[in-house]
């Protein structure tokens, strides 16, 4: 039987595109990037925000008009908004064939089969899928990097957050999947990887916890480099800090949302810190490892916030001065104990994105600035592929995960090399190749 052609669109987070590399494997399809030619079509979606939400629901409706003209294909939704809109998704999108949670992957190909013998629609939203982890990503011939999932599902219950509704509570990948998987990439030419969870770093499994998992890594061949996110703050532990700095692999980078710098408000989305814990635990990574880089995730305009809980937001951006902030004014999600919240608690929206766009400029000034600060320096860059705006240039980023630019063949992709940074940029580096 010829391998379908799968057309899939993905929005969201590095979880996300992982999930996406999953259904394609799932299905053994054939990526094509022509919707039109497709046997099957999947919106794999996320449901972070309420602007993400309507981005599914808008990319959704774009293939009615395909299914109409050809009632064969297949039309289906993944991801997080598929578990959180389930049955009701059928009922607004008449179009749509199925509706596929993010844990259950491994039941796709069945539900497929099911489609096209019995001509029913179909809804798999259940979290206990015993074959959770049993499907390993897509592997584009050619690429460098790589991401491995170690977990799924959170436990934090951060008021704000629909992770845990859409995700299900934590499950631990047992540690010889995670490094089986991580060679299997390191033996088709990856040669940077990428744990991921939605909070990694709590990952522990069968006495076994995070530290042990980037020791365990260290010691496949041919791994140049290993890097993980999204980081917990309460979860950095001494085990885990030892393993980065003993490791030489392991990046001197992570992802550690601060989410804001008040602690009233931190109080009140329930993440279990406080500012001048989290400012301790940025030091004790600055004091353990050498040229270390921190970026972070901020919300503004939470339920509450006043002028001055959003002055110490940004004061701790003088403070820690992050490499890069993903930063969003807040969203309500469904279900979500925030969402409960209403009245004179809620910050009007031209506060809210005055503020945004406040911190966002103060945060762009200081990453320029801190990429000025690498003028001179001599980087170590994994090159990744040829530069968009060059054809003479290549591209790729060092170990504190900062995008370089700079002259060479594309030969080099997949190795390592030495730059000499020449130029900060808003968002890069530029430099000279180093011989």
């Amino acid at each position: 039987m010829p391998k379908k052609n799968l057309y899939i669109e993905t929005y969201g987070c590095q979880m996300n595109e992982y999930d996406s590399d999953r259904i394609t494997a799932a299905l053994d399809a054939v990526v094509t990037d022509d919707p039109k030619r497709a046997d099957v079509i999947i919106v794999n979606t996320c449901a972070i925000r309420d602007k993400a939400d309507q981005k599914a629901f808008s990319s959704l409706g774009k293939y009615k008009h395909i299914k109409a003209k050809n009632p064969d294909v297949i039309v289906g939704v993944a991801g997080c908004v598929a578990q959180l809109y389930g049955d009701s998704m059928l009922k607004r999108m008449p179009h749509l064939d199925f509706v596929l949670g993010p844990r259950a992957i491994p039941k796709l190909p069945e539900i497929i089969s099911d489609i096209e013998r019995k001509k029913i629609r179909t809804v798999e939203t259940s979290y206990d899928i015993e074959e959770l982890f049993d499907v390993e990503p897509y592997h584009k011939a050619g690429e460098v990097t790589g991401f491995v999932s170690v977990q799924q599902g959170c436990n934090k219950r951060c008021t704000y957050c629909i992770v845990p509704y859409v995700r299900g509570d934590e499950v631990n990948r047992a540690l010889e999947d995670i490094i089986t998987e991580t060679e299997n990439l390191v033996n088709k030419g990856v040669r940077e990887i990428t744990f991921i969870g939605q909070t990694v770093n709590s990952w522990k499994q069968k006495g076994y916890k995070f530290g042990d998992l980037l020791r365990a890594a260290g010691d496949i061949e041919d791994l140049e480099r290993i890097r993980f996110t999204t980081s917990y703050p309460r979860d950095i532990t001494k085990r885990m800090i030892d393993a980065m700095k003993d490791v030489p692999q392991i990046c001197p980078h992570i992802h550690l949302p601060v989410q804001s710098g008040s602690n009233d408000v931190l109080s009140k989305m329930n993440r279990t810190y406080s500012r001048e814990w989290f400012v301790d635990t940025v030091n004790r990574l600055r004091d353990e490892i050498a040229d270390f880089a921190i970026s972070t995730d901020i919300i503004v305009g939470f339920p509450g916030e006043t002028d001055k809980d959003f002055e110490e937001t940004m004061t701790l951006l003088e403070e820690i001065r992050f490499e890069s902030a993903f930063s969003f004014i807040y969203s309500p999600r469904p279900g979500t104990p925030a969402a409960e919240i209403s009245g004179d608690e809620c910050v009007e929206k031209e506060v809210a994105s005055t503020r945004l766009a406040q911190l966002q400029q103060r945060q762009s000034d200081i990453t320029f600035e801190n990429n000025n600060n690498r003028v001179g320096t001599i980087e170590e860059v994994l090159v990744e592929g040829p530069s968009k705006k060059n054809e003479n240039f290549v591209t790729g980023r060092t170990t504190q995960n900062r995008i370089t630019n700079f002259m060479g063949p594309q030969a080099l992709i997949g190795s390592v090399v030495k730059v000499k940074i020449t130029e900060g940029l808003q968002n890069s580096i530029r430099g000279e190749l180093v011989v």
